[in-house]
């Protein structure tokens, strides 16, 4: 059954759909694809062309998608990298036909905004993901800067996390996944339902690697239309997160070691996942 994929792609490396969808495809899924942005690469390279596509033509694109589909049978939605704040309102509409026609799917959305104290994307991107977005999804993937920036919470702590976490799960979603939380001198994710209260924790690296994030999305989606239950859906994704940055770091890239590692990214014994205490 189809995943469709809204966010950006780069021709080299893997970052956005460019991470996530491969990690789809090798878990079975067949995956609908609408980049949002094109790149040469990662614009933390400092060095990049290409362009981000204007909401309209996303529109337009999604609208031919849904005249050839009906939107029928979609199993799984991922919305990452939106590039306008349009897309945002034209992807709000596409979630509500989705829902008539599938009304089982399951929709991730990761709202990418910014990391490290630094927005990066552009004005009314973040309000579409307050207001259009996360409250239709049934998962968010925030790092724990957006995760402060969307609940008005602080987020320096995995008690702080589960905290901001409750607070989003208000709005609408049933599961919140907080990645890189600060723990010491390792990274938790923290995984909050209505009902579960879950951390995984890896490794803090002190160097960048590109796409992680959208990876995790991709992973989680995969792993939660499996299992449908937070911890083992966690377990799993920490596990393969964790074998793409050590082939990462051992490759001295901060582009994702990915293609050459997804047999084990996607099959890696589950990582320990213990409740939030």
């Amino acid at each position: 059954m189809p995943i469709l994929a809204l966010s950006s792609h780069v021709a080299v490396g893997h970052v956005g759909n460019a991470a996530a969808v491969p990690a789809l495809e090798r878990r079975g899924h067949e995956v609908w694809r609408v980049d949002t942005v094109s790149f040469s690469n990662h614009p933390g390279h400092k060095k990049f062309t290409g362009s981000v596509r204007e909401g309209h033509e996303i529109a337009e694109l999604l609208r031919g998608v849904a005249n050839h589909t009906g939107w029928h049978g979609v199993e799984g939605i991922y919305s990452g990298y939106l590039g306008t704040a349009e897309t945002g309102r034209a992807f709000a509409g596409v979630l509500d036909a989705i829902e008539a026609a599938s009304p089982e799917a399951v929709y991730l959305c990761d709202p990418v905004i910014g990391d490290h104290g630094r927005v990066f994307v552009r004005d009314g991107i973040e309000n579409a993901f307050r207001e259009r977005l996360v409250p239709r999804a049934t998962i968010i993937t925030p790092n724990a800067f957006e995760l402060a920036r969307l609940s008005g919470h602080r987020v320096e702590s995995v008690a702080d996390a589960h905290d901001a976490a409750v607070t989003i799960l208000e709005w609408g979603p049933q599961v919140v996944v907080a990645t890189g939380v600060p723990d010491g001198d390792r990274l938790a994710v923290v995984a909050v339902t209505a009902t579960e209260n879950w951390v995984a924790r890896s490794p803090w690296h002190d160097r960048p690697f590109f796409g992680t994030g959208d990876l995790f999305a991709g992973l989680f989606l995969s792993h939660w239309l499996e299992h449908r239950s937070a911890a083992p859906a966690l377990a799993r994704t920490v596990a393969g997160l964790e074998v793409a940055t050590a082939a990462t770091k051992a490759a001295e890239s901060v582009d994702l070691v990915l293609i050459a590692n997804l047999d084990a990214i996607t099959t890696a014994p589950p990582a320990e996942v213990r409740p939030i205490v």
